[in-house]
């Protein structure tokens, strides 16, 4: 019997035809779109299966989603897998990184810190090449009063009010916000998220939030009350999933 190994996979993917990174029944996903591509690479007899750092939605976008697996030692030389995997792969897939971990790795409870991104794109005629990539924002936003209400969720608090049902018991709904950067270019604004973790659709929820207290709907002072009130049906409706990008996992 071939010894196994683990192996982590980066990856990058547009995620505007699938219904997030999860397997589910009937429908196309990132996790099964790659464990089908592995199993038939390791001979068909047995499925891998890809454990990753975080579930995305359907629409979400990652640059740099983490996986792993553990499948006998195959592939030996650096960028072969890699690269084999991209040949079989849909376009709007990419594994960015194939390489050989120790078998302790484990790609979500091993990762200490994530960095998302929010495109937004403030123009009021809506730009074609813009479509499943930002939430487009019909009038200007008041970038100093979005600062302000970021400034909120800084540091280590209970995100139950911007966190959503993800299905399942969780342990707890505290994390630490460590920044939200803020980078505008023309019409686009990037809200630059990095924590600790984060809590089902709590990017999106963050987001929705803040891009009303730039438009006016809601002060700083009230997203503060919205915060300790630790109450998911204080919280205003969450961005469109279609704007948000997983960027990084740290270890």
């Amino acid at each position: 019997m071939s010894k196994t190994q683990n192996y982590k996979l980066t990856i990058a993917y547009h995620g505007a035809r699938y219904c997030g990174w999860q397997r589910q029944p009937d429908q196309i996903s990132i996790q099964e779109t790659i464990e089908t591509t592995l199993t038939r690479m390791w001979g068909g007899t047995d499925r891998i299966t890809i454990h990753s750092a975080g579930r995305t939605d359907t629409g979400v976008h990652a640059l740099g989603q983490v996986a792993h697996f553990t499948a006998p030692a195959k592939f030996r030389e650096r960028g072969i897998l890699r690269n084999a995997l991209n040949a079989n792969l849909p376009d709007d897939i990419r594994i960015l990184q194939a390489i050989r971990v120790p078998a302790d790795f484990h790609s979500r409870f091993s990762a200490v810190g994530k960095t998302y991104h929010y495109q937004l794109f403030c123009r009021e005629m809506h730009d074609p090449m813009e479509l499943g990539r930002s939430w487009q924002m019909r009038r200007q936003l008041n970038l100093a009063m979005m600062r302000e209400a970021a400034e909120h969720f800084l540091g280590r608090h209970d995100f139950a009010s911007f966190a959503s049902n993800p299905g399942y018991e969780r342990e707890n709904t505290v994390r630490t916000i460590h920044n939200i950067r803020f980078v505008k270019q023309g019409p686009r604004i990037t809200l630059k998220f990095h924590g600790d973790g984060f809590l089902y659709r709590m990017v999106r929820n963050l987001t929705g939030a803040i891009v009303r207290a730039g438009d006016g709907r809601l002060t700083p002072a009230e997203i503060h009350t919205i915060l300790t009130a630790r109450n998911r049906s204080s919280a205003p409706p969450p961005a469109p999933a279609h704007g948000l990008y997983l960027v990084k996992v740290f270890y």
